[in-house]
């Protein structure tokens, strides 16, 4: 009797990233392909199909979901690791601790409200601003996370919600604290 390990989704996810990452490390065309996808014009996103779809194996319902996080491993590529950060609320907290201004609050705070269609250009902005800060992000963990963006519970969006608020960093030393309050 042999005894099978059971791969998460997650990891799953992980190895058809790094085998379509793989395939293209030394294809600048293929890249730029990638690339190109980001602006959501469908013509560029048909032009993928032959990167992403070998590696599918019968996810093809999440078709959209794996070429737009594969665009954005290739706009903002990184090692996927398991050490990442859990979840994008974690990356996006990463961010606004980062940065000066209350733009990554809002715009995170909209993004929890935008539905699975509308998703690309607020989730494209905020991963172009956790590039110039180097934020890591866990894209394997992406893909599921956008899988089950629009099931009723709203789980991902809570998880990315208490992930963001609960890692934050404070701005200064000025603001109150839970042992202040007491």
């Amino acid at each position: 009797m042999t005894i099978t390990e059971k791969k998460s989704p997650t990891e799953g996810a992980r190895k058809i990233l790094e085998s379509i990452e793989r395939n293209i490390k030394n294809d600048n065309g293929a890249k730029a392909s990638l690339k190109r996808v980001l602006t959501g014009e469908p013509r560029h996103i048909r032009a993928v199909y032959s990167i992403v779809l070998p590696y599918l194996g019968g996810i093809e319902y999440n078709l959209d979901k794996w070429i737009f996080v594969t665009a954005l491993l290739a706009y903002y590529p990184q090692k996927l690791d398991r050490n990442l950060p859990k979840n994008f609320g974690s990356s996006a907290s990463g961010l606004a601790s980062e940065t000066n201004s209350k733009g990554a609050d809002r715009r995170f705070r909209a993004l929890l409200d935008t539905s699975i269609e509308d998703i690309r250009s607020p989730l494209s902005a905020l991963v172009r601003q956790m590039k110039i800060k180097e934020i890591a992000i866990d894209y394997p963990q992406l893909i599921i996370d956008l899988c089950r963006w629009d099931l009723p519970d709203q789980d991902v969006q809570d998880d990315w919600a208490r992930s963001f608020w609960r890692y934050q960093a404070p701005k200064d030393d000025s603001q109150p604290t839970a042992e202040s309050n007491n």
